[in-house]
């Protein structure tokens, strides 16, 4: 689809295609994203487990790169409020989850998005064959990019490949700290033209760092990330775990990420885990006038 088609794309998208402009950010070409955008109809963002990079040692979509969709599918919400391609970056991200993540197809649907000036929230379901498996919510500052860096969006041109990494972890490439995990960049984490990490890749390293400190029978039910400076794709991304509150049936953990100074956080997030399993998930919608 181009927007020259009769179903042309909303005009705050860019490229020529509702997938060029994925195909261009290294974090989302890795994890084989794809987007529906047509005007006047649903803003659309996948992931497809058939890529191996996608998966978790169980052959379910990973919940980091369910993250990373998640980022990258609100922002394409913010996209089609827009009156043309404008650059905007993450001020933070929540993803609550409610059943476990399919081993096939994995979409996000924005169902909407509330503009407060250069200020955007968008709200989302994480959707397999149209049941709910967990909601997103980001929120953005348009106009800006991280480090300051503006320019035309549209002017990355260049298609890049997908993943070939055995499974999100090995993509992931986190290594174990005393306190937590690091990250040495790889091209593939990239997403704005810094180069500073995706923020669906920071919120997959604050999400694996804390989830790996969890006891058995504990799995998670939400995580928050605020992103509070930009992430540069040339440093070391460190994380440090922090248990806040351990009990019978929920645990909360904060988490935070710096590039050498911990006392300069790039992004924090807490997770809460629950002991309770996941029962069957029903979408009930309230009538409203």
């Amino acid at each position: 689809m181009s927007l020259s088609d009769p179903e042309r794309l909303y005009p705050g998208f860019p490229g020529r295609d509702a997938n060029q402009h994925l195909r261009t950010i290294p974090a989302c070409a890795a994890l084989g994203m794809q987007q529906r955008a047509a005007h006047s109809g649903p803003v659309v963002t996948s992931l497809d487990a058939s890529l191996p990079s996608t998966r978790d040692a169980d052959g379910r979509v990973a919940r980091g790169a369910a993250l990373v969709l998640a980022d990258q599918a609100t922002a394409g919400g913010v996209f089609a409020t827009l009156a043309q391609p404008t650059p905007m970056m993450t001020l933070d991200l929540r993803v609550d989850w409610f059943a476990p993540l399919p081993t096939g197809r994995l979409d996000c649907v924005i169902e909407n998005v509330v503009r407060d000036g250069d200020l955007a929230l968008a709200r989302g379901l994480l959707l397999t064959d149209g049941v709910p498996v967990g909601a997103a919510t980001g929120r953005y500052l348009i106009g800006s990019m991280p480090g300051g860096g503006g320019g035309r969006i549209e002017d990355r041109t260049t298609i890049l490949p997908p993943s070939t990494d055995t499974d999100f972890t090995t993509y992931l490439a986190a290594t174990t700290t005393g306190d937590g995990m690091s990250v040495t960049p790889r091209p593939e984490h990239v997403g704005a033209p810094l180069p500073a990490f995706h923020g669906g890749v920071i919120a997959a390293l604050l999400e694996a760092s804390a989830v790996a400190t969890l006891d058995p029978g504990f799995r998670p039910l939400d995580i928050e990330i605020r992103y509070l400076a930009p992430a540069r794709a040339d440093r070391p991304l460190v994380t440090r775990v922090v248990p806040r509150r351990t009990g019978r049936r929920a645990i909360t953990i904060d988490v935070d990420a710096h590039q050498g100074d911990p006392a300069k956080p790039v992004a924090i997030a807490r997770l809460l885990a629950m002991t309770d399993a996941p029962g069957e998930v029903r979408l009930v919608t309230l009538p409203h006038d």
